[in-house]
C-alpha cells in the first residue's frame, strides 16, 4: 500500500506526525473570509491578496487529489534560559531555536516527494509550508494529526502544539486517514 510506504518514509525523515487528507475545500475558508472582512489581518496585506487561493488546494496544484500532512516537533529539551557566547542569557521562543524551520521543512518535504516519486514515477506533486496559501491546520486535522484547542492551535496528544506543519499536494488518489 502506497499510503504505508509514504508514512514510513516520512517517519524515517524525522516527521513525528503524518497523515493523509482528501484535497477538498478547506473547512475554515468561510471563517477566514469573515476574519479578513472584519479587518483582522491588520498589516498582513498578503492575507487578503491571496485569500481566494486558500479556498482549495487545487488553486496551488490544479490536479491535486490528496494532501499528505506532516508535523515535526520543535520543542527543545527543557531549559529555562539560553546563553550566548558572551555569557548573556535570554529567554528564547522554542520555535526560534536552531535552523530556520522553513529550510528544514522544505528539505525534508522535497526529499519525501522524491521518495514518493521513486515509488510511483507517474505521480507529481508540490511540497508546501506556511509560505504557500494552504490552510494547513484544516488539512492536518482532517489527516488525523490532532484537534483545534482553545488557543486555535492544532494539538497532538503527545507533542501538544509544539510542532511545525508541512504538506505535500499529490495528484495521486490516496486513502485518507480519519479526521481527529
Amino acid at each position: 500500500m502506497i499510503e504505508a510506504i509514504i508514512k514510513n518514509h516520512a517517519r524515517a525523515l524525522g516527521f513525528e506526525l503524518v497523515g493523509i487528507a482528501p484535497a477538498t475545500e478547506a473547512d475554515g475558508f468561510p471563517h477566514l473570509q469573515e476574519w479578513l472582512e472584519r479587518g483582522h489581518a491588520g498589516e498582513m496585506a498578503y492575507m487578503s491578496k491571496h485569500a481566494e487561493a486558500r479556498r482549495h488546494p487545487r488553486l496551488i496544484l490544479p490536479d491535486v487529489n490528496s494532501v499528505v500532512m506532516v508535523g515535526i516537533n520543535y520543542k527543545p529539551k527543557p531549559r529555562d534560559e539560553r546563553s550566548d557566547s558572551r555569557g548573556l542569557s535570554a529567554r528564547i521562543s522554542c520555535y526560534a531555536v536552531g535552523r530556520d524551520y522553513h529550510d528544514v521543512l522544505r528539505e525534508k518535504l522535497k526529499t519525501l516527494l522524491d521518495l514518493i516519486q521513486a515509488e510511483r514515477p507517474d505521480v507529481h506533486g508540490r511540497a508546501v509550508i506556511d509560505t504557500a496559501p494552504l490552510l494547513e491546520r484544516d488539512f492536518a486535522r482532517r489527516a488525523g494529526l490532532g484537534w483545534f484547542g482553545k488557543n486555535t492551535m492544532l494539538i497532538d496528544k503527545k507533542l501538544g502544539s509544539y510542532f511545525f506543519l508541512g504538506a505535500i499536494l499529490l495528484n495521486l488518489e490516496l486513502t485518507p486517514d480519519r479526521p481527529f
